[in-house]
């Protein structure tokens, strides 16, 4: 059970805000709170099928707590707020004139016209590589493909709610939106595979200093 003293990262960043807007401000007050029941409901279901054997595990542990909860702001945090409600027609063609659904679209576009663009791809590139590759350190699963498959429906599923995100807010007035480009969901796979590599990295290391230390006890 002491896996679960992990959920005091969230519970201290969000707990802040429930707080603070208990009685100054309703709407960020309950922001605050969904945001905290969300992430500690999908944090105890990832530490539900954890185990912690070293202080390396711990260590780890924590690193991937820190990023869930920075994952998790930086994509689907609930962040709403209310305005004139004024909804048309052109609200939601402007929605779905902002999907983008045609692969490498997206990033020729920020190629062509972002001057970050080398930093907004390879911030897409990396952004699932820590979660692949605590998939395979937490054995939460042991296949490479059913790593990627999951990288796969997390980047589909966070692409999704930020569909959903974009239509509240621009159809209702309602919130903040965000974007919706499947080329974030090839990038965040792709990454994923370098999550992979990293952990396959990380096991050769292990490899050789676990057979160099064995060597030296065997002499000593």
């Amino acid at each position: 059970m002491k896996k679960y003293l992990l959920l005091a990262v969230p519970i201290f960043l969000y707990g802040q805000g429930v707080l603070f807007y208990f009685q100054s401000n309703g709407s960020l007050f309950g922001q605050s709170l969904v945001n905290l029941v969300m992430i500690i409901i999908l944090l105890g279901l990832l530490l539900k099928q954890t185990r912690f054997h070293h202080v390396l595990d711990w260590i780890v542990g924590i690193a991937f707590v820190l990023y869930f909860c920075v994952l998790y702001h930086q994509t689907v945090e609930f962040e709403w707020y209310f305005s004139n409600i004024h909804y048309t027609p052109e609200n939601f063609d402007y929605v779905f004139n902002s999907l983008n659904l045609l692969p490498f679209n997206g990033i020729l576009e920020v190629l062509r016209n972002n001057p970050n663009a080398a930093f907004q791809i390879s911030g897409n590139l990396i952004m699932l590589a820590p979660l692949a590759f605590s998939m395979l350190y937490f054995q939460w699963t042991a296949s490479y493909k059913r790593v990627i498959l999951y990288a796969f429906l997390c980047s589909a599923g966070i692409e999704v709610i930020q569909f959903l995100q974009n239509m509240i807010s621009t159809v209702f007035s309602l919130g903040m939106g965000r974007s919706t480009d499947i080329d974030d969901i090839i990038l965040n796979t792709v990454g994923a595979g370098i999550g992979i590599g990293v952990y396959h990295l990380w096991t050769m290391i292990v490899g050789v200093y676990r057979q160099k230390t064995g060597k030296s006890n065997m002499t000593a």
